[in-house]
């Protein structure tokens, strides 16, 4: 393999580089990148230098850990309102998400957007008075 001078310092030599705990930012969220992923990288100042093909190999995977991490996430706040005995049919209501919806989202059947994610936070964060400001919103919005 030819050996290919770093543009950025003038004198690295970029070679691909596969290691764990490497995390790149992913639409709303640093994810992790798969440790066997290896990203032409210099072996003195650290830059990385990506062709459009593999640019878009890592968007594929960045994108498969992205929503892994949504789901997770998602599941994780649902066990919290669970926990404050909160029936996901009321919160299945309020955001107007169809019946059962959540349920699929725990158990890794459909990803969330990383909006309803936010909601879910929010509302675990104080079930009880984010759910009765829904309830005043909506109410409000049909008199």
């Amino acid at each position: 393999m030819k050996k290919i001078r770093c543009a950025q310092c003038g004198k690295g030599t970029i070679r691909p580089v596969a290691s764990p705990g490497r995390r790149e930012w992913y639409k709303t969220m640093e994810v992790e990148v798969p440790a066997d992923f290896a990203i032409p990288t210099c072996d003195r100042c650290g830059e990385e230098w990506l062709s459009v093909r593999q640019s878009q190999a890592l968007d594929g995977v960045l994108g498969t850990a992205y929503t892994a991490e949504l789901v997770r996430l998602a599941s994780q706040q649902l066990v919290k309102l669970a926990g404050a005995a909160v029936e996901q049919k009321r919160i299945e209501h309020l955001l107007g998400l169809s019946q059962g919806y959540l349920s699929h989202v725990k158990a890794g059947r459909h990803a969330p957007s990383p909006m309803l994610v936010a909601e879910l936070v929010l509302l675990a964060k104080d079930p009880e008075r984010r759910l009765k400001e829904l309830e005043t919103f909506w109410k409000r919005r049909a008199a």
